[in-house]
C-alpha cells in the first residue's frame, strides 16, 4: 500500500529548510541538495514540489514575507490613524526573531544579482510603503514621503544594529529608540 503523504505540510517542510538555510548562511547556499538534506529526503523529493531552485526560492521568500505582511495586518487591526501606525513599527521592531531579522538581512543583502529574489522584496517594499504611507497621512503628517523614510530607516537600521552589535538590541532600547524618532514625527 502506497504511503500517505501529507502534500501540504511537505512543501511547507521544504519552504521553511529554504528560510531557516538562507537565514543561517545566506541564500547562496540554498540548492535543491541543501534543502533535501535539511528536511531528510531526496532531491526528487523537493523537485517534485518545485520545478527549479528559482521556483523554491520564490515560493518561500513570497510565504515568509506574505506572512509577515499578515502579522502586520493583525497587530494593527481595529487601529487607525496613529494608533495604527505605531502599532505597525512596535510590530518591525519589537516582535520579529532573531531568525526574521536573519531572514531579512539575508534576502537584503543577495538581491542585487538576484532578480527572482530582487522581486519580492520590491513587492514587500512597496507593501510597507504603501502602509506606513497611508498610515501617515490618517495620521495627519504634516510630511508623510519623508517620515515613511524616516520610519523605514528606523526600522531597517535596528534589523543591521544587531548584527553590527553581535546581538540583537534589547527591546527595551528599541523602544527607547523608538520613542526618539516617534518624538520626530509631525503626528
Amino acid at each position: 500500500m502506497p504511503r500517505q503523504v501529507d502534500h501540504a505540510a511537505r512543501l511547507e517542510a521544504v519552504e521553511d529548510a529554504v528560510v531557516a538555510i538562507a537565514a543561517d548562511a545566506g541564500f547562496d547556499t540554498v540548492t535543491i541538495r541543501a534543502v533535501a538534506k535539511h528536511v531528510g529526503a531526496s532531491t526528487s523529493v523537493v523537485t517534485h514540489y518545485v520545478g527549479s531552485r528559482e521556483e523554491l526560492l520564490r515560493n518561500a521568500v513570497r510565504r515568509e514575507l506574505d506572512s509577515r505582511r499578515a502579522e502586520a495586518d493583525a497587530a494593527t487591526e481595529g487601529l487607525d490613524g496613529q494608533a495604527a501606525l505605531r502599532a505597525v513599527v512596535e510590530w518591525a521592531v519589537l516582535s520579529p526573531t532573531e531568525r526574521s531579522h536573519r531572514f531579512w538581512l539575508a534576502l537584503v543583502l543577495h538581491t542585487a544579482g538576484h532578480p527572482t529574489l530582487r522581486g519580492e522584496l520590491n513587492r514587500f517594499n512597496r507593501w510597507w510603503n504603501q502602509r506606513i504611507e497611508r498610515l501617515l497621512r490618517e495620521a495627519g503628517s504634516a510630511d508623510p514621503d519623508r517620515e515613511a523614510d524616516l520610519i523605514s530607516l528606523f526600522v531597517d537600521g535596528i534589523v543591521v544594529s544587531g548584527f553590527d552589535a553581535g546581538e540583537p538590541w534589547t527591546p527595551e532600547r528599541r523602544t527607547t529608540l523608538l520613542d526618539a524618532v516617534w518624538a520626530t514625527l509631525s503626528v
